[in-house]
């Protein structure tokens, strides 16, 4: 059983996704501090970095854009350019921008300045096989499309139905690129009700809210939306306010008594894996190996609650038992295929330090 809590109090929105009582996701979204990635800007380049095949680019913030491009591209200072935001503000460090424009659907993802086809890697066999050729029969030219998981199963009316719905999206945005004066916001993809919307919800899913205006938004698209009107605060009647808690939190405790310490940085995330007060009551490298385990399964689930994409960093207590490493990895590699966002997990150096790599989730 699948639902969705969502809460909104003074500027902030929140909504946990729970599958089987179980915290899958939690989005959150401020009015007065919105993200952007998956914006799309109409951008001015201030300054081209030849070496570097990159410039920076002025989208009306205080803070300039970062834009790598391909060296076969050719730009020149004070040139408009239509760009997308893949990665946030990290401090005093400006937001990255890329130049191909995705736009995800319930089902698709249009690729309008990209000739390519891709499939989910969820979606395995003869099923891949045939979405892919349905992909490649409606692709508009000189355009690609990416079949996200839930397409899996479904007829070409429905992949066509929801490219038509894209594509009314991009026209729209080709529209406003030729009206408007850079710099300006063409596209805003973060409306968290809609998200939550496409890529959460099914037919099956209830939703429970506990503020009045977003439940009449919803229920006008979804029956299955009920309002939480008891006293007692939302999060904590469904059991999810204290995995809420901990998505702030540098330090997490794992339930042998060892931890692991988040730290964000504007390159890279480290995370670092500590025994603690735990000993254990056998020997000591059956006592690391566990420890690692713990530690393996909660920072995966962190990766997804906390949105963390790039290069992670994971310092995991070392271990000299060559078994025991196998395990550890077999296990990451096991547990990282069920995040829906591509997640790839390198091999353990000789410090025992493991780079992960996540594509965070734009939609």
């Amino acid at each position: 059983m699948k639902k969705i809590i969502i809460s909104h109090k003074l500027l902030e929105t929140c909504a946990v996704v729970l599958e089987n009582s179980e915290v899958t996701a939690i989005h959150f979204s401020r009015e007065d501090n919105p993200r952007l990635v998956g914006n799309i800007y109409k951008g001015r380049i201030k300054n081209i970095l030849p070496g570097m095949q990159a410039a920076f680019v002025d989208i009306g913030r205080d803070k300039n854009v970062f834009l790598q491009f391909n060296a076969s591209k050719t730009f020149s200072v004070g040139q408009d350019i239509l760009i997308q935001i893949d990665k946030d503000e990290i401090g005093a460090k400006g937001a990255r921008a890329t130049l191909n424009i995705s736009l995800a659907g319930r089902l698709l993802i249009f690729l309008p300045t990209l000739s390519y086809i891709g499939v989910s890697s969820k979606i395995r066999g003869a099923e891949r096989q045939r979405l892919h050729n349905l992909a490649k029969k409606i692709r508009p030219i000189d355009s690609g499309l990416i079949v996200r998981t839930a397409a899996e199963g479904c007829d070409e009316k429905f992949l066509l139905n929801d490219l038509a719905n894209l594509l009314k999206v991009w026209n729209k945005i080709c529209e406003k690129n030729v009206k408007k004066k850079s710099p300006a916001l063409i596209y805003s993809d973060n409306n968290l009700i809609e998200n939550i919307l496409r890529d959460d919800f099914t037919p099956e899913t209830e939703i429970i809210v506990d503020n009045l205006k977003i439940y009449r938004q919803l229920i006008e698209n979804v029956d299955t939306v009920t309002f939480y009107e008891d006293s007692e605060q939302i999060f904590e009647a469904f059991g999810v306010a204290e995995e809420i808690s901990k998505i702030n939190q540098r330090e997490l405790s794992l339930p042998s008594g060892g931890q692991i310490v988040i730290d964000k940085t504007e390159a890279l995330t480290a995370i670092d894996v500590n025994t603690g007060k735990f000993i254990g009551d056998k020997n000591f490298d059956e006592t690391i190996l566990k420890t690692n385990l713990e530690a393996a399964e909660l920072i995966l689930k962190q990766l997804k609650l906390r949105d963390i994409g790039g290069i992670i960093i994971v310092d995991f207590i070392d271990m000299d038992n060559d078994a025991n490493k196998k395990i550890l990895m077999n296990f990451l590699h096991e547990r990282a295929a069920f995040d829906r966002n591509k997640t790839k997990i390198i091999d353990m150096t000789p410090l025992g330090l493991v780079e992960i790599t996540r594509q965070s989730s734009r939609h």
